[in-house]
């Protein structure tokens, strides 16, 4: 690799810049540069979660359909993927995807359909909660349990530190639940053992945690003043008395002062990204405030396209809905759960209204995806650079069995195979070469420069050695 003069001037003033003063304000700024003059570039991951399960023979290729595709069990009822019992893989590039899937066109090149993929693992039926990200058994039908391990979205967020390790944004809590309006755990993502995730489930409020140091108004320079001094004021005092206190209790205050330290160090990075911020951060609307659910979905999607573009997150996660949620805003007047049932409404069909679910889905992320193609990285976009996943915490149906488990991946994190315009069919449950959602998942560690051998829990009834590592398929 040649250095001119201008790169070897760039590094210096990186070099200069990594010992000033104001060091800390720019610090993930003078990174991002370093890594790039360097040749790395940052790693980003957006997961969008449904419920209600993500049925395989819906995201088929249309002139694949005859030979891929057989009728469901029961009238009404979606088709099903026939079995195979041998890797498919396809170019996209000359065919024509699902109805529901053609908001991705644009996409196609950097675009793959994975199918074949289990998970039994984990638990079936109306969710696998923890287990859909993390590949282990856990809960029941009303509740999560316990996060066993990190999930996928964790792990990522322990391997890429960022201001806000992980933003999680929903519309629901738990899977039964509906619309909420505050930080909710839905149960689904987790940092470590017994360390679940929050999610906000008001777009206002979210606006606000991430983005409040670019508001603009004076109320809130005053409350931002005020905050920064309460801090300072809190962990000098908390400093103070703690060296009056025994070894036990100090032991227990330290996990006071980490906090608000932690809190005084978030806000002092934020301020050294302010620029950036405000030159990203999507404009308040009345959709941040609305009570439909689509403008609510529409605003969380911005808010993710924005933490990613901005910085001050690598690993957001969307949970699109739960199965008390009804989709008003597209005509749909009967909640996700009935759908799942095969239940009809406003003349379509229970298909036909989930498809128009999906294809919603599909359009917000074409949106991300053309926000994060709109900004230079490297040699190429932010899209090169960030890989979008899309699935349903059920599997493969409304109660999910999880021995098909299918996936969307869209991006590139700089991998050739990552998202490469591919329809991509694993061998069947049973069959021989059947691999696994941890294949997947130690894939994306990979990504991430983090190799790992297993990821969550093994399927016992499959050859261990198939569960371990990443899926060659989709490694460069």
């Amino acid at each position: 690799m040649k250095f001119n003069k201008l790169s070897l001037n760039r590094r210096q003033a990186l070099k200069k810049l990594s010992g000033c003063i104001a060091a800390p304000l720019l610090m993930p700024f003078a990174n991002r540069l370093t890594a790039e003059a360097r040749g790395e570039l940052p790693r980003r991951f957006l997961f969008v979660v449904k419920s209600s399960g993500l049925t395989p023979a819906e995201l088929v290729p249309k002139d694949l359909i005859p030979e891929y595709i057989r009728p469901g069990e029961e009238k009404g009822w979606p088709n099903e993927l026939k079995p195979s019992d041998k890797l498919i893989d396809l170019p996209l590039a000359k065919r024509d995807l699902p109805e529901s899937l053609e908001p991705l066109i644009r996409f196609k090149d950097q675009l793959t359909i994975l199918q074949g993929l289990s998970g039994k693992m984990c638990r079936g039926g109306h969710s696998a909660w923890y287990g859909a990200l993390g590949c282990y058994h856990t809960g029941n039908e009303g509740t999560p349990g316990r996060a066993a391990f990190a999930t996928i979205d964790g792990a990522l967020a322990n391997a890429l530190p960022a201001i806000f390790p992980h933003v999680g944004l929903t519309l629901g809590g738990k899977v039964l639940s509906g619309v909420k309006d505050s930080v909710v755990y839905p149960g689904i993502s987790a940092l470590g053992p017994d360390r679940p995730l929050p999610y906000q489930a008001n777009p206002a409020m979210a606006y606000q945690d991430l983005f409040g140091v670019a508001a603009t108004g004076s109320k809130s320079r005053a409350e931002q003043s005020l905050q920064t001094l309460l801090l300072d004021h809190m962990v000098s005092d908390i400093k103070r008395f703690q060296r009056e206190l025994g070894s036990a209790d100090r032991e227990k205050l330290n996990h006071y002062l980490g906090a608000f330290e932690g809190l005084q160090d978030r806000r002092r990075k934020l301020k050294g990204l302010e620029a950036k911020i405000r030159n990203n951060v999507p404009e308040i609307s009345d959709k941040f405030s609305s009570e439909v659910e689509t403008d609510r979905l529409e605003s969380h999607f911005d808010i993710a396209a924005a933490a990613l573009i901005s910085g001050i997150t690598n690993v957001a996660a969307v949970r699109a809905d739960t199965l008390d949620v009804t989709y008003r805003g597209l005509g749909i007047s009967k909640h996700v759960h009935g759908l799942g049932h095969a239940e009809s409404v406003n003349g379509m069909s229970s298909n036909e209204a989930r498809n128009r679910i999906r294809r919603f889905h599909m359009e917000q992320i074409s949106r991300v995806a053309a926000k994060l193609t709109s900004v230079p990285e490297g040699d190429g976009t932010m899209l090169d650079h960030t890989l979008i996943v899309y699935l349903s915490d059920a599997a493969e149906k409304h109660h999910g069995s999880c021995t098909e488990w299918p996936f969307l991946l869209l991006g590139g994190l700089g991998q050739a195979k990552a998202g490469s315009g591919r329809y991509l069919q694993f061998p069947s449950y049973g069959k021989k070469g059947q691999r696994t959602i941890g294949n997947l998942y130690n894939t994306f560690m990979e990504y991430a420069g983090k190799p790992q051998d297993q990821f969550g829990r093994l399927d016992l009834n499959i050859d261990a050695e198939l569960q371990r590592g990443p899926l060659p398929e989709l490694i460069s």
